[in-house]
């Protein structure tokens, strides 16, 4: 009955040392992380991999995007030198703001 014991309270060793880590390491690397909230500037070019367009349209014509304004904030990491876009901002684009020639 006391190998019983004792590998339960090997067991729970090793489940306690493994949280006391996990702990340490959510302290370190997510708590020590700067988070900020993410907003893309007027003029900007449009990036499908960072924002996310208002509308949902495509590109009219082939052209790059250009933002025209920022209509719902993002959430950014910054990890050293290394970003990541934890939650993508919502953009209108200058060619959703344009009326089409011929229509007023």
């Amino acid at each position: 009955m006391e190998s019983v014991g004792n590998d339960t309270g090997t067991e729970v060793k090793k489940f306690i040392e493994a949280t006391l880590q996990l702990d340490n390491t959510i302290k370190t690397k997510i708590a020590s992380s700067d988070m900020s909230v993410y907003i893309v500037r007027p003029g900007a070019i449009f990036d499908e991999e960072r924002m996310v367009n208002e509308f949902g349209d495509k590109s009219k014509g082939g052209e790059r995007p250009v933002v025209a304004g920022t209509t719902e904030v993002g959430l950014l990491q910054r990890l050293g030198n290394v970003e990541k876009v934890l939650r993508r901002p919502k953009v209108i684009l200058e060619q959703d703001l344009v009326e089409p020639e011929g229509e007023s």
